[in-house]
C-alpha cells in the first residue's frame, strides 16, 4: 500500500445506556472487516466535521438523534489495505429508540464484557479507554520513605484502587529504582496497573509497563523515530498544547493540573473548572483532573469533561 494512501476519517459513537452498558453492533460479511463487531459510526461525508457526522450516522444507522457527544479519543490506525482515523465520542444521552435501521445486529453489552467479542485492531484502543477506571492515585514521595510508600500502595490496593502512579521526584536514581522495582512486583501480583514517573528509557531499564512522562518528557519521547512496543504512555499535561502532543504521541491518559490550589504548587495559578472544561473540550484522550482533588470530587470533574480524577493526600 502506497503511503500517499488517503486516510479514511470516521465517527464513532460509544453510547451509554442508564445501566451503563454500551451498544456494539455487527459489521455486514461482505464490508472490511466484516462479521466483527463494532462501535457504531461512520464516515465523514464531505464539509462535515466528525461531530455533525456523528450525529448523521447514528441517526441513519441507529434511528436515534445524539443529545450530548463527548470525546474521548482518537485512534489512528493502519491496516495493510487502509488506515484510518477514528474521531470517538461518548454519547451519553440521546433520543429515540435503538434499532438497526440497515439489518445489522445490536447489542448492549456491560464494558467488562467487550472482551468477549470479536473486533477490528482499530476498536480495541477504545475498549482500552473506556474499561480505565475513574480514580488515579498518585503514590508520592510527600507521603514518606520508601517504606511508608510500600505500605501505603498496598493499603490503596487492599480499598480496591486498580490504577497508580510512583513519584518520588526527590529521590536519587538508585533510590528510585529501588522503590520502583518492589512496587512493580507487587502490582503485578496484585494485577493492579502501575505508571512509572520517569523517563522512557528509565522505565524500560525497571521492566515497567507504564511509564507516566513529565510535559518535558513528551517533548523527548516525540522526537524518538518510534515509540518502544509494549510500554504504555500516561501523560502530565498543564496546557492546550501538552494535550495536543500526548494526543499525538497515542498516550492511554493525561493528567491536567492544577485545577484547584494545592500545597505542593504554592503560588502556581490554578486553571479553575472552567477553563479545565474548555481545554479538556478540546482534547482527544481520556484526562484526569488533578490539583487540590480527590474521590469526592469525580462527580464534579466528570461533569466537566473529565474522564477522572488523580491525587495525592486526598487518597
Amino acid at each position: 500500500m502506497s503511503d500517499l494512501l488517503a486516510v479514511l476519517h470516521v465517527a464513532v459513537g460509544v453510547i451509554k445506556n442508564q445501566l451503563g452498558e454500551v451498544l456494539i453492533s455487527k459489521r455486514a460479511d461482505d464490508v472490511h472487516q466484516g462479521g466483527l463487531w463494532e462501535f457504531p459510526g461512520g464516515k465523514l461525508e464531505q464539509s462535515e466535521n466528525s461531530k455533525q457526522a456523528l450525529a448523521r450516522e447514528l441517526r441513519e444507522e441507529l434511528g436515534i438523534t445524539v443529545l450530548t457527544a463527548t470525546r474521548l479519543i482518537q485512534v489512528r490506525h493502519r491496516y495493510r489495505e487502509l488506515s484510518v482515523c477514528l474521531d470517538v465520542y461518548i454519547v451519553a444521552s440521546f433520543k429515540g429508540d435503538v434499532q438497526g435501521m440497515e439489518g445489522q445486529p445490536t447489542k448492549w453489552v456491560a464494558i467488562s464484557d467487550l472482551k468477549n467479542y470479536a473486533f477490528p485492531v482499530a476498536n480495541l484502543a477504545i475498549i482500552e479507554a473506556l474499561t480505565l477506571p475513574p480514580y488515579y492515585p498518585i503514590i508520592d514521595a510527600s507521603i514518606g520513605d520508601e517504606q511508608a510508600m510500600l505500605a501505603h500502595l498496598n493499603s490503596l490496593i487492599t480499598c480496591g484502587y486498580t490504577l497508580f502512579q510512583l513519584r518520588a521526584k526527590s529521590f536519587s536514581r538508585t533510590e528510585y529504582k529501588s522503590l520502583a522495582d518492589k512496587a512493580i512486583k507487587t502490582c503485578r501480583e496484585k494485577g493492579v496497573r502501575l505508571f512509572v514517573n520517569a523517563s522512557i528509557n528509565d522505565a524500560l531499564e525497571m521492566g515497567a509497563e507504564g511509564v507516566h512522562l513529565s510535559a518535558a518528557e513528551m517533548m523527548v519521547a516525540k522526537k524518538m523515530r518510534s515509540l518502544p512496543n509494549g510500554l504504555v504512555i500516561a501523560a502530565s499535561c498543564h496546557n492546550q498544547k501538552d494535550l495536543q502532543t500526548a494526543s499525538e504521541l497515542g498516550v492511554l491518559l493525561a493528567v491536567l493540573s492544577p485545577v484547584c490550589k494545592t500545597k505542593s504548587h504554592i503560588g502556581v495559578e490554578p486553571l479553575g473548572w472552567k477553563q479545565f472544561e474548555r481545554l479538556v473540550d478540546q482534547a482527544w484522550l481520556p484526562v484526569f483532573a488533578l490539583g487540590g482533588l480527590g474521590p469526592k470530587d469525580i462527580n464534579q470533574a466528570q461533569s466537566r469533561g473529565a474522564y477522572g480524577v488523580a491525587g495525592i493526600r486526598a487518597f
